[in-house]
């Protein structure tokens, strides 16, 4: 009979697929897993040498198929509020036709969620973004996606991180290049894909928050040129926010505070929806309702956004 912690990495793995371009689908395992499953070096060793599991420090990986047990994991995240509880009831009603091919996450999800609903369903603790299955879903799967039995329509904001930016450093620093294209409604990513000399936006989009989200550095104005705004950033990622739940890793600040302003926001939308009623799927900032509530729903989303940006475009896909 397989030893439990043989499964469990099993089903780890599995949920590690819920990652977007996951290359090795190993997991970590803590000093606090091997002794929950009372897993000795010597028997860490002997998995190991019997071909059951791999090791590359404290990552492993089951190397047999086999099953798995739900029961194993344990849920993860910070605490749900009344409106992430009603949010995580919706996901009873979603599915996807018979034809369409998906991944073993999503078929695990619509397998065990009448079980283990609660599994599939997280708020994260630096900047209480909400995961689900449908928000680790790749975009040509999404389009196909039932609510409640009818068929769905994403409602997205075009490029909100850069648009939140745009007010936080006009905020800090009063007029600057960053917040004035944005306020005249340029595409920051077009505009990098540009200076950088990249051959497609999406490639400007990922160096973007690659930067922004990075160490302190010279990217930015070796691409723009130096500048008040970039200075600000720099200087931002270099001190401690107290506000930010990593706050010994100070380069992450702007990453917390971008993300953590865009849930402020979208809770709002997401409580609207709510209070009347109109079952909905979150991707971040996207919104995934039933097509007959298109257009209640990008009234609720227009109403609060205009409390927030100059200038915001919403995707209807």
């Amino acid at each position: 009979m397989e030893h439990k912690f043989i499964t469990y990495i099993r089903t780890k793995m599995l949920f590690q697929e819920r990652f977007r371009n996951q290359i090795d689908n190993s997991v970590y395992i803590t000093e606090s897993d091997l002794l929950r499953f009372n897993i000795s070096i010597a028997q860490l060793h002997h998995f190991i040498e019997s071909g059951e599991i791999s090791q590359l420090s404290n990552r492993y990986k089951a190397l047999k198929a086999g099953a798995v047990d739900m029961a194993l994991i344990r849920r993860k995240g910070a605490t749900q509020t009344e409106l992430h509880k009603w949010m995580k009831q919706i996901l009873f009603f979603v599915d996807l036709p018979k034809d369409v091919q998906t991944t073993e996450y999503f078929r695990m999800y619509l397998k065990f969620r009448n079980e283990y609903l609660d599994l599939f369903f997280t708020v994260d603790e630096f900047a209480g973004r909400v995961h689900t299955p449908i928000s680790s879903l790749s975009h040509e799967i999404r389009p196909y996606l039932l609510l409640c039995g009818e068929s769905t329509v994403s409602l997205d904001v075009c490029q909100i991180q850069p648009t939140l930016l745009a007010n936080i450093l006009f905020q800090n620093i009063g007029e600057n290049d960053f917040s004035t294209a944005i306020f005249e409604g340029v595409d920051v990513y077009t505009k990098l894909q540009e200076k950088a000399g990249l051959n497609i936006r999406d490639e400007a989009k990922k160096l973007l928050f690659k930067i922004l989200f990075g160490y302190p550095s010279e990217q930015l104005a070796n691409i723009f040129g130096d500048s008040e705004w970039i200075s600000w950033i720099n200087l931002y990622k270099s001190r401690t926010d107290n506000r930010n739940p990593h706050r010994d890793k100070p380069h992450t600040n702007l990453a917390w505070l971008l993300q953590n302003s865009e849930v402020q926001i979208m809770n709002k939308i997401w409580q609207t929806l709510a209070e009347n009623r109109l079952p909905f799927l979150s991707v971040h900032d996207e919104i995934i309702c039933r097509k007959s509530d298109e257009q209640k729903v990008l009234s609720i989303f227009n109403n609060e956004l205009s409390k927030h940006f100059i200038n915001f475009k919403i995707s209807v896909k």
